[in-house]
This record gives C-alpha cells, structure tokens and sequence, in this order.
C-alpha cells in the first residue's frame, strides 16, 4: 500500500516541476535557474514536513513522494554536465556550489520553521 502513497505523491511532484521546468524557456538568463529553484524549494518543503509531519502515510506521500518527483537530480546532473561540456566551468561550479548549499540550507530552515 505505501508504494501506491510514494506513487501518489510523486506524480504530483513531477507534474509540478515539469509545468515549472516549461518557464524555464521564457526566462532570458543561460542559466538552470528554474531547475536550481525547484531543488532547493523541495529541500525546504523536505525539511518542514519532516519536522511537522508525525504520520508515517502523510509524511511518505509528500515527503517520500511529492518531494521526491517535484525535486530532480537526473535534471540537475544533466544540465551540470551540459555546462561542463559548452566549457562553462564557471557556470558549472556555481550550479553545483548553489544546488548542494542552498538545499542543504534550505532543508535546515524548513526544519527549524
């Protein structure tokens, strides 16, 4: 049964980020923002229903499920790679240093909220 709750969840999750990843086509700037956006707001929700969600179903169906379909890191690797291969290390270096600081961050405030 947990895995049709994980299943649930996810699904909302990756339709969210995909209509979200459809703006990211409309913004002017070479850069994944949308995508470095999406990771980092699903680490802060990760981090809030963890500290507020005490029901073990709930907590998979958006914790396990949404936050894990909504939060991508396939996408995250695939547009670091693609910078690092058109030779923008600098832009490289600063999505990696941004994803993994700012999720980190981001997980630690939606605890503590």
């Amino acid at each position: 049964m947990n895995f049709l709750i994980v299943g649930f969840g996810a699904a909302i999750g990756a339709f969210i980020r995909n209509e979200l990843t459809l703006l990211q086509s409309k913004i002017p700037v070479d850069f994944p923002v949308i995508t470095l956006l999406i990771n980092i707001f699903g680490a802060l929700l990760l981090g809030i229903f963890t500290a507020k969600i005490h029901n073990g179903a709930i907590l998979l169906l958006l914790g396990t499920g949404f936050c894990g379909g909504f939060t991508t890191f396939g996408t995250f690797s695939m547009e670091l790679s693609q910078l690092c291969f058109q030779h923008r290390l600098w832009r490289c270096l600063l999505y990696f240093v941004l994803t993994y600081i700012f999720g980190i961050l981001g997980f630690i405030v939606g605890i503590h909220i």
